[in-house]
């Protein structure tokens, strides 16, 4: 019976993984519309996900709110600040959130309301305010569109390559627990093979000259390499990290069944939730 499980499994994650990894890709290449749909139908998704996790501990979050925020925050990175349409900033519809979160909640009639707040607006700020940089990331040149097209295919791909290099050494080599009390199944051996794999794919994107481009606002340097290879290497396994400790509080190994052999929407983008806002700011600020 375990084989046969088993087998479902991987046959699932094997057809996720054919239809999904093209698909995103595409998606990155169009841009635009079609990938801020993309972006805000996942932020969605997780944020159910997170909701239905508190509901099992006896929170009830405003799961209307967190949909509405999902969609007004990809609305601003879409198009940009200055449109009528996003008058106001992500840190500034958060503070609109705070309020209308606490004002629902008063006329809600639920228990455990401070519990209820606070799950509601840590939804908010874990998933679409992080996720939605993607978005921003992927326009983050005016001049050469192309160029975020470039560095959000590097951000995804970056991830992929890491993530995977950690779980297999970490499978069949690793050893030594990282931080055991979180992940008992993560290993040094595993995390050094993911910040190892991130390395050699950016090494492989500055000999390509890949990110080069005589039109664009950007000026990458060979220390922005370095710096890609850290944020990919150690700071997305860290939100690999921050969502096991999560899973672990609630009690769950994944957060749905929503993809086959792979667990929750938000199982397979917690590495993108931490390192596509550092690699957007970064890029934002030093770089643009």
């Amino acid at each position: 019976m375990t084989n046969i499980t088993g087998e479902k499994s991987s046959g699932g994650r094997t057809l996720v993984n054919a239809l999904g990894i093209p698909a995103i890709l595409s998606l990155i290449f169009l841009g635009g519309l079609p990938f801020t749909t993309f972006v805000t139908v996942v932020s969605v998704i997780a944020v159910r996900e997170f909701y239905l996790l508190g509901a099992k501990q006896q929170i009830q979050p405003q799961f209307f709110m967190g949909y509405v925020m999902s969609v007004l925050i990809a609305l601003h990175y879409y198009f940009g600040p200055g449109n009528p349409l996003t008058i106001f900033r992500p840190g500034e519809l958060m503070l609109i959130a705070t309020v209308l979160v606490v004002l629902l909640e008063l006329f809600r009639k639920k228990e455990n309301g401070l519990s209820n707040i606070s799950y509601t607006l840590a939804g908010i700020v874990y998933i679409p305010l992080l996720l939605g940089t993607m978005i921003g990331l992927r326009g983050i040149d005016p001049i050469d569109p192309t160029m975020g097209m470039k560095l959000t295919f590097c951000l995804f791909v970056g991830v992929w390559s890491c993530d995977s290099a950690a779980y297999f050494v970490g499978l069949n080599l690793g050893k030594h627990k990282l931080i055991e009390r979180i992940s008992p199944k993560k290993t040094v051996e595993g995390g050094a093979a993911g910040l190892v794999a991130a390395c050699i794919f950016f090494y492989i994107i500055f000999r390509s000259g890949a990110l080069s481009s005589q039109y664009s606002m950007a000026g990458i340097h060979s220390i922005d390499y370095v710096i890609f290879s850290i944020i990919i290497g150690i700071i997305g396994q860290s939100g690999d990290f921050a969502e096991s400790l999560m899973k672990r509080d609630m009690g769950v190994k994944d957060t749905s069944s929503f993809l086959a052999g792979h667990g929750g929407v938000l199982d397979r983008f917690d590495s993108l939730i931490f390192a596509s806002p550092v690699m957007f700011l970064y890029l934002k600020y030093f770089v643009y």
